[in-house]
């Protein structure tokens, strides 16, 4: 069986990471690359050894070739280009956020449908051994009934220009809080019944911001992410007999088991190219027929949209 051919649409420093897993799951190959400029496309081209390149995005997806691409553009462009895509007939995957609202994120979940092609938004976390085995934990009891999870993100000294202008897609919210949103409701099941937040406001985007989600069934999450100051990022869930930490928990290869009596269960997952899982899921769910992810599917993004929207009413205001 032929290997899905992947097109990369852009030339951020992301696409390194993401070329190297496609390189390293067993069902993708990296076909062709493209950018606004040739020089740009062939540039990084010839880094990533790519044979094929395109000067502009229209190339890549009138390609026949390409079955699947890979939107990593800047925030804003997102919808633009998984539009373009789709149109054109490809299975897209789009970089965390999908869009920079509910309805735009609706939308590209409705253009895939009526074309019958996969779509998921990239959220490696959830595809991490590490995640999973976090998830057994909670399901087997290991900490008794998760009560508390907290979420930290530090993200210090952000050089991307673009980052700091809010119709572009940037701010600490946009840039990071998905990451949260998604990993929370994979672990804790019932519905989130509150959300309530604050932010610190640079010119136009929000630069560090906190926010409080409180689930059905009595579980809270206290989060928070900062451009302005340095610290250790992490997740920690409590529950009655015991904790679990994970550093970095996005791109998690370690975590730790807490037990109350002071026992700790330690699991490590050395993997160098993280996003190789969710590629590895992604490809399943294409040769499947599928046209969304049954992990990080539409109500997923859905919410992550939908919450980053009333948290914004609240910044913004």
């Amino acid at each position: 069986m032929e290997k899905l051919r992947y097109g990369i649409m852009g030339t951020g420093r992301i696409v390194d990471r993401f070329v190297s897993a496609v390189r390293t799951s067993s069902e993708g190959e990296i076909y062709a690359i493209c950018s606004r400029t040739e020089e740009s496309a062939r540039r990084k081209a010839s880094e990533l050894h790519i044979t094929t390149w395109y000067g502009s995005y229209e190339e890549l997806v009138e390609d026949p070739e390409v079955d699947v691409v890979y939107v990593p553009t800047i925030n804003f462009m997102h919808r633009e280009h998984a539009l373009l895509a789709l149109r054109h007939g490809k299975h897209v995957v789009v970089e965390k956020p999908m869009t920079l609202s509910r309805k735009d994120t609706e939308e590209l979940f409705e253009e895939a449908e009526k074309r019958g092609r996969f779509i998921m938004e990239a959220q490696k976390s959830l595809f991490l051994p590490v995640t999973q085995k976090v998830k057994e934990w909670l399901e087997d009891g290991k900490i008794g009934k998760l009560n508390l999870m907290e979420y930290d993100i530090f993200v210090p000294d952000v050089s991307f220009q673009w980052f700091y202008h809010r119709d572009k897609g940037g701010g600490a919210l946009l840039g990071s809080g998905n990451y949260i949103f998604s990993h929370a409701m994979y672990l804790e099941k019932s519905d989130l019944v509150e959300l309530k937040g604050q932010a610190v406001l640079g010119d136009e985007v929000d630069l560090q911001c906190t926010f409080l989600m409180k689930f059905d069934d009595e579980v809270l999450a206290s989060c928070k992410i900062s451009t302005m100051a340095k610290g250790e990022s992490r997740c920690v869930l409590y529950g009655a007999e015991g904790k679990i930490f994970i550093k970095d928990f996005w791109k998690a290869r370690e975590a730790l088991l807490i037990y109350r009596s002071g026992e700790v269960e330690k699991i490590e997952f050395p993997e160098p190219f993280e996003m190789v899982y969710e590629v590895d899921h992604i490809n399943a769910c294409i040769r499947q027929g599928l046209l969304q992810s049954p992990v990080m599917n539409k109500e997923m993004s859905m919410c992550c949209a939908h919450y980053t929207d009333l948290l914004y009413e609240d910044y913004y205001r």
